[in-house]
């Protein structure tokens, strides 16, 4: 579903992705672990397209995301190709980026309209079943002042789901939150993974929930991905002394 080849990010002379080969299968779910700063993000941002790579390439179901081939070169990809790839992934960042002066239903109808040309019932009937799915019927008239920030995220996950993407990209989604609401959210997104058919980038420091909803664990450090494997062997078996330093942190709690 997503191939990161060769992939290597740079700010200056600070180099924060080196020389990354991903690939992540379609509906499988990876979850990243590391420190802070050493570059999870920026991966998850440049398939986002909100960051471009220094060097290297990255397709999306087959299709290249940041170059199109003509004539047997690589080019960089125009604005159209690049939207019309990037229709295939959703994200939810860790500030839920809500239009404040919409309802909720407003919120999730947006993007399906002026986006996907849905009509107004469409996008709404797609709305208000992604919002029932997440728990918030109740709250479709609301506005995003008006809700606590487990809400909130929650309304994010639904505006992200409502556009039926093949990927789906989760930015620490529970760090912004209040410790008692962390669970809500959590919950909603290992709903959706067990679902199955959406791959997912989970970025998290959750460690019990990266356990229970990933099939691949990978270990960054420094800008590369220092160890991978199930969650079992990652958590169980760690090899990196670096892994093992970074998982004896979670495990003195």
């Amino acid at each position: 579903m997503v191939i990161y080849n060769n992939i290597s990010k740079s700010y200056g002379d600070l180099q924060v992705l080196k020389n990354i080969d991903l690939e992540i299968a379609p509906g499988e779910k990876v979850a990243l672990i590391g420190p802070s700063g050493s570059g999870k993000t920026t991966l998850a941002r440049l398939l986002m397209t909100l960051e471009e790579p220094t060097s290297g390439t990255i397709e999306v179901e087959g299709e290249m995301l940041w170059h199109q081939r003509v004539n047997d070169k690589l080019i960089k990809a125009n604005e159209k190709h690049l939207h019309q790839v990037r229709g295939n992934i959703g994200m939810v960042f860790q500030h839920f980026n809500l239009f404040p002066h919409m309802t909720i239903l407003r919120n999730v109808m947006e993007a399906p309209r002026n986006v996907l040309g849905l009509s107004k019932e469409e996008a709404k009937e797609r709305a208000v079943k992604m919002l029932a799915q997440v728990g918030l019927s109740s709250k479709i008239d609301a506005y995003p002042a008006q809700l606590s920030g487990g809400q909130k995220q929650r309304v994010a996950i639904a505006r992200a789901l409502v556009m039926r993407p093949k990927v789906m990209l989760f930015d620490e989604p529970t760090s912004a939150l209040d410790p008692e609401l962390v669970g809500e959210v959590l919950e909603v997104i290992k709903a959706i993974a067990l679902e199955g058919e959406m791959a997912m980038l989970l970025i998290t420091h959750e460690m019990d929930f990266a356990k229970d909803v990933a099939d691949r664990i990978l270990f960054f450090d420094q800008g590369r991905i220092i160890e991978q494997g199930p969650p079992k062997k990652i958590f169980n078996n760690p090899e990196s002394e670096r892994l093992q330093t970074f998982l004896s942190r979670f495990n003195r709690h």
